[in-house]
């Protein structure tokens, strides 16, 4: 099966003329062009102390004033423009959401694009965030596993039953189920630790890779699916989503060679979706189609 290319547009909008409608329509050119995915990063809010030191400790690239639109709300937007392509995030960060409420969301999700939801789910970084929602930072790890727990109970057949630290039902309906059912894929979005990697293989439908984890990338691979299997899943039907960077020529053009290269080894070592962040390949509204064409070309 060829790999499939996804097209990342958080922070594209400041550069191809600054509204979200302009977003929108690079969506529906990579939807018409063959991109398989469109995804987007997500966020509340900063604290600006807290978006400081992540700047320094961990170069974050994301000023200040960077507009984060809600992925979901946006998302439901590129579903009623588009007709193939895949409604993703990368990532969204579930615990600062009520368990019911993003079941419901993403259920009405999969409805309107008639099941082309792939979430990524991950659990943040940033502590004051959570606060701000209102939201217990300490113990979001437990409380992603028991989310998708109950949403999945949510989406089979009703009725459903589960509890979790923020929530309990029994006995209980929620319409419509996603299209896709109990079955809607959900990637996680988090660090290879011993136990995250067996969160993955237990409950996630893949791995979507932080590039600062990328030197784990094949190991971790190999132990999900290995864990994976153990637990009686297929470790085949695993999605990895690996993120692309740009890389230059000696005369600062674009070396597609070396994109493409880096593609078919991240393909090799068990990559099944590569993403492209598009901020980083464009600078302005006409680099937009070269890009599309060139994400397109790395599945051939």
């Amino acid at each position: 099966m060829a790999i499939k290319v996804g097209v990342n547009v958080l922070g594209l909008q400041g550069l191809i003329g600054g509204t979200m409608k302009d977003v929108l329509d690079v969506v529906v050119a990579a939807d018409r062009r063959g991109v398989d995915y469109v995804t987007l990063g997500d966020h509340l809010g900063f604290q600006r102390s807290a978006h400081q030191t992540r700047r320094e400790t961990h170069a974050f690239p994301f000023v200040l004033e960077e507009p984060w639109p809600e992925p979901v709300a946006f998302l439901s937007a590129v579903a009623a423009l588009t007709s193939r392509i895949r409604l993703s995030t990368f990532v969204l960060i579930a615990p600062l959401r009520p368990t019911l409420l993003l079941a419901k969301q993403l259920a009405t999700l999969d409805n309107i694009s008639n099941g082309r939801v792939t979430m990524g789910l991950g659990v943040g970084w940033q502590e004051e965030e959570f606060a701000a929602a209102g939201m217990t930072f300490d113990g979001r790890f437990g409380d992603l596993e028991d989310m998708v727990t109950a949403m999945r109970a949510l989406w089979g057949e009703p009725p459903a039953k589960a509890s979790g630290r923020h929530f309990h039902f029994e006995d209980f309906y929620s319409l419509p189920r996603p299209v896709q059912g109990a079955n809607l894929p959900l990637l996680f979005g988090v660090k290879p630790t011993e136990l995250n990697i067996d969160r993955m293989a237990r409950l996630s439908d893949g791995w979507a890779l932080n590039p600062a984890d990328r030197k784990e990338f094949v190991s971790t691979v190999k132990e999900i699916k290995r864990l994976a299997a153990s637990y009686g899943r297929d470790p085949d039907a695993l999605e990895f989503d690996v993120g692309q960077g740009p890389s230059l020529t000696q005369e600062g053009a674009l070396d597609t060679d070396t994109i493409r290269r880096r593609v078919r080894q991240d393909e090799a070592d068990g990559a099944t979706i590569v993403s492209f962040l598009a901020r980083d390949f464009c600078k302005s509204r006409e680099d937009v189609e070269p890009f599309l064409d060139l994400i397109v070309s790395m599945k051939e």
